[in-house]
């Protein structure tokens, strides 16, 4: 229901401030991220992004695209409904398309509380005593974290152990948890959370466990209002200044360590 909600005030957004939404021109499907430009007057390029999941791929047969070289072509209203199939190829585009409209509206109506340049430990206040816990593995905040406490716990259930976290907790599922185990002063999630539709379900187990919810990566760079309401406290995206850079980025197989230089994250905050 939040990738619907949110597709829901967008339109209305829209319609109450009478902006004409914008237009699709660009359509990337990479092998690390799906990006989806949308165009509008007045404005440089917006691009949204959404993680390509390597077992979405996997169960995709390529060959079979049906709405291969139609994508342009599509009103963009049905292209943010693709955000609520289940876990596929439409799925990923669809909320690329939703993070790029939404792009559009954090320019043109921006009533969040928003920091680009602070760095988000900071935000949150984390000391030595604080325990955090990962769901998917964001390594470069997970070793900027564990700078500061071994209190850490990462659910990933591809990810095999390393020398270079070995105080880490590594769990493969949630359900390896113990009850002790959920309560936690900050969840991460990432992005992805919500193109495998684990996120509201991941919500419910820790709403009341955790202190406080991010939700975070450039496959979270959405307006926030349905995720707030839902109890998340911080959503950190990405916006890209480079459309074109990137997406040349994409159509090369590259992923977030190749594309970062041509965009800037920033961290949208709960009142």
């Amino acid at each position: 229901m939040i990738l619907e909600k949110t597709v829901d005030l967008i339109k209305q957004i829209y319609k109450i401030h009478k902006i004409v939404p914008p237009q699709i021109t660009k359509v990337v499907i990479g092998v690390s991220y799906t990006g989806v430009e949308v165009t509008t007057y007045a404005y440089e390029p917006f691009l949204g992004l959404a993680s390509t999941l390597q077992s979405i791929l996997k169960t995709t047969n390529c060959s079979n695209i049906s709405f291969a070289g139609e994508l342009t072509k599509q009103p963009i209203s049905k292209l943010l409904n693709w955000s609520f199939e289940p876990p596929s190829l439409k799925k990923i585009i669809g909320i690329a398309t939703l993070n790029g409209v939404s792009q559009h509206i954090l320019k043109i109506v921006n009533p969040y509380k928003k920091f680009e340049k602070e760095n988000i430990s900071n935000l949150l206040k984390i000391n030595g005593d604080t325990k955090v816990t990962f769901i998917g593995f964001i390594k470069p905040l997970i070793r900027e974290i564990y700078e500061i406490t071994p209190s850490i716990t990462v659910i990933e259930d591809t990810l095999s152990t390393s020398p270079e976290f070995k105080d880490i907790k590594l769990k493969h599922s949630i359900d390896q948890l113990k009850q002790e185990e959920i309560s936690t002063d900050i969840l991460f999630c990432t992005g992805t959370t919500l193109i495998n539709n684990t996120f509201e379900s991941i919500l419910e187990i820790f709403k009341k466990k955790a202190q406080k919810i991010i939700l975070i990566g450039p496959t979270a760079s959405m307006i926030p209002d349905i995720l707030f309401d839902y109890g998340v406290n911080i959503v950190g995206g990405m916006k890209i200044f480079d459309s074109n850079a990137t997406l040349q980025v994409l159509q090369e197989g590259g992923g977030t360590k190749s594309f970062r230089k041509y965009g800037k994250k920033y961290n949208l905050i709960k009142d």
